[in-house]
């Protein structure tokens, strides 16, 4: 090889070499001081911040402190729980303390509403065991459908004495009407409201344990007050007339080109459009009611089509209110054909008013189970 060659060679060598130190040494290294230099500047921004802060220290820990007390004042605003005694009591303190009578309510379960860290729940959720919230604090929330009567001036105070009650309460709707049949029909009233309740559980919440004042009922709610079997209940003596003021479910019949309402309701709470299944067809729709029962509880379910409404049977009968109407004319032909399917004990009555006499609107095609209509 010739000594041009050996420097040329040697040329490329170097070239090589530098290149390599440059790529392999020089390049990595300036990258590292790159990313070191910006690890350094997002650290002295911290560092700015946190030395901001600490000026502040002294108002941030008060602002802490109110806060919490704050937060602290808002939960006494509502109890630790919703337990169905408690609400007992709340409703006769409201008979002992205005003249309002609770002539029915439903006591239905509370739902799950919130829960803090988490946020909202859907519509009917509850807390199951073994779900992880026991470091959360968690709302939940019930509706009372309440009929009533009592004065106009009882009325109002029944008002305020939600408003300035101790935990806090709202109602979501109300009816009201003159008791057309009392002595003093401008002075008395009758209706319905919806009364909501809420409560929050959570870390260091005891529920408050109610103060009964009556007598306990007896072990076996079956037997008389000498221990025999209480006879089943029959609303023969009146015709079912008991069944309009308190009953598990009602039928809403109506003309379909009725404006203000669905021509076809069926309900288990008329003030509560939630249990509503309706329609608005002008024809003749099949309900189908299904009454079951499931780990020793009996529930009732009602459906026109796909749409349906489950819920429980608290009574030992079911007792359906059904409110008809006359037809308007040969165009008038809303109706509901009934299918019952009662595979439990429970005995269904059936009162119907104001239906047509010569084209019901009202009819039930299909029963099992023990099933008397007035």
């Amino acid at each position: 090889m010739s000594d041009q060659n050996k420097k040329i060679l040697l040329v490329l060598l170097g070239v090589l070499l530098v290149a390599g130190a440059f790529f392999l040494i020089v390049r990595p290294k300036n990258e590292s001081i790159n990313s070191l230099k910006s690890d350094i500047s997002e650290l002295q921004a911290k560092y700015d911040d946190l030395c901001e802060k600490e000026k502040h220290k002294d108002e941030f820990l008060q602002e802490t402190a109110d806060f919490n007390e704050h937060f602290d004042n808002e939960l006494l605003n509502f109890p630790a729980d919703l337990n169905q005694e408690s609400t007992v009591m709340f409703l006769k303190g409201v008979e002992e303390a205005v003249e309002f009578e609770n002539v029915t309510v439903s006591l239905p379960r509370p739902s799950t509403y919130y829960v803090l860290g988490q946020g909202s729940v859907a519509d009917g959720a509850t807390v199951e065991e073994g779900d992880d919230t026991s470091d959360s604090y968690v709302v939940e929330d019930v509706s009372y459908g309440i009929s009533y009567s009592g004065s106009y001036d009882g009325f109002k105070d029944y008002l305020k004495y939600i408003a300035d009650y101790k935990y806090r309460m709202n109602i979501s709707s109300i009816d009201i009407v003159y008791a057309e049949d009392a002595e003093r029909p401008l002075d008395e009233c009758v209706g319905t409201v919806t009364l909501n309740a809420y409560s929050i559980s959570g870390p260091n919440r005891t529920p408050e344990q109610p103060s009964v004042s009556v007598d306990e009922g007896k072990d076996v709610i079956f037997q008389d007050i000498n221990g025999g079997s209480r006879a089943s209940t029959s609303f023969d003596d009146d015709e079912g007339a008991s069944i309009v003021s308190d009953h598990d479910m009602v039928f809403l019949l109506n003309n379909a080109d009725n404006d203000s309402a669905s021509g076809i309701i069926v309900a288990s709470s008329e003030s509560d459009e939630k249990t509503y299944v309706t329609s608005n067809e002008n024809d003749v729709e099949k309900v189908d009611i299904t009454v079951t029962s499931e780990d020793d509880k009996k529930y009732v379910e009602y459906s026109i089509g796909s749409n349906k409404y489950r819920t429980e049977l608290l009574d030992n009968n079911l007792t359906i209110y059904v409110k008809s109407s006359s037809r308007v004319n040969s165009d008038d032909k809303n109706g509901v054909d009934v299918s019952i399917n009662n595979d439990t004990d429970v005995a269904v009555y059936v009162k119907v008013v104001g239906d047509d006499s010569s084209d019901p609107r009202f009819n039930i095609s299909k029963k099992t189970g023990v099933v008397k209509v007035y």
